[in-house]
């Protein structure tokens, strides 16, 4: 894993967990003084939020150490690992969130307070804006689980703008409308679940080293291509972990090139791959005989 990118996504991720405990404290007081569960519910989901943020930022700790003899290929899985936790874990909230707000519709009659609607507004404001940083760094590094933690900013943000309309609603309303903040909270829960999936299905392929995206993989088979002495690109094969990718790829060459001259061309390639910008960790290069006509 590259230290400049470890770095970024490790202060990320703390400057995550400070604003996660943060505003987790305001919604859950604020919400029980104010009988909102949507508000207590945003909490809990805040507190959600700062488990998996740990478990993020112990992933990422233990992905960017270097290879060991236990561990040739590195540590970098330990970073997918962290994905697909913090999925489980948004689904879990959701969940959670669900139950008790199912539970809080079947007695419900008491409509929130009316300044739970600026603490809202709050959160809306600086958890959209988390997830935008944290969903731009997440890009700049390739972290999947940071990708998670954005996502997590995000869904408080979406359920916090539910948890608004449904307190705005419930106080409007008067008494008959009390139940609108449940229910609030229970569209804020189908974001949550659809994003949970959603993260969980990217963390999932990443862990069974599923192929990368389609574009990455013929820009590489492009950079490769355009070396000197290579003819043809037979196979390619990448798979990501951590950060970065690692990759084999079957390189052709002219059957009636000495051994030196082809494992000049294999180095070379190796180092154009590594150099090219797209997040390769290490590139397996195999050389194979050409028999068709030159490129």
């Amino acid at each position: 894993m590259n230290a400049e990118s470890s770095a970024k996504t490790v202060r990320t991720t703390l400057f995550g967990i400070a604003v996660n405990a943060s505003l987790a404290a305001i919604k859950i007081l604020t919400g029980v003084i104010g009988h909102s569960y949507a508000l207590i519910a945003d909490g809990i989901e805040s507190v959600n939020d700062i488990v998996a943020s740990v478990i993020v930022l112990f992933s990422l700790k233990v992905a960017a150490k270097p290879a060991d003899e236990d561990h040739p290929y590195g540590h970098g899985k330990a970073e997918q690992l962290g994905a697909l936790f913090s999925a489980l874990s948004l689904l879990a909230a959701g969940g959670t969130i669900a139950f008790q707000s199912t539970q809080n519709l079947l007695g419900r009659d008491t409509p929130p307070e009316w300044y739970t609607l600026p603490i809202l507004a709050l959160v809306i404001v600086v958890k959209e804006t988390m997830s935008r940083y944290t969903l731009r760094k997440s890009r700049e590094t390739s972290s999947t689980a940071l990708r998670g933690d954005a996502w997590h900013h995000r869904s408080d943000a979406i359920t916090s703008a539910a948890a608004f309309i449904g307190i705005t609603i419930a106080l409007i309303g008067g008494h008959a409308y009390a139940k609108a903040d449940d229910v609030a909270a229970l569209v804020g829960c189908s974001v949550i679940g659809y994003n949970g999936l959603a993260l969980l299905r990217t963390a999932l392929h990443e862990t069974m080293d599923g192929a990368p995206p389609p574009d990455l993989r013929e820009r590489v088979r492009q950079e490769a291509a355009a070396v000197a002495n290579v003819c043809y690109i037979e196979k390619l094969r990448m798979k990501k972990s951590g950060l970065g990718y690692f990759m084999d790829i079957h390189v052709q060459v002219d059957p009636k090139m000495t051994v030196e001259d082809g494992h000049f061309v294999s180095a070379q390639v190796k180092r154009r791959l590594l150099d090219s910008g797209n997040n390769i960790h290490d590139v397996v290069v195999h050389l194979e005989p050409y028999t068709g006509g030159m490129q």
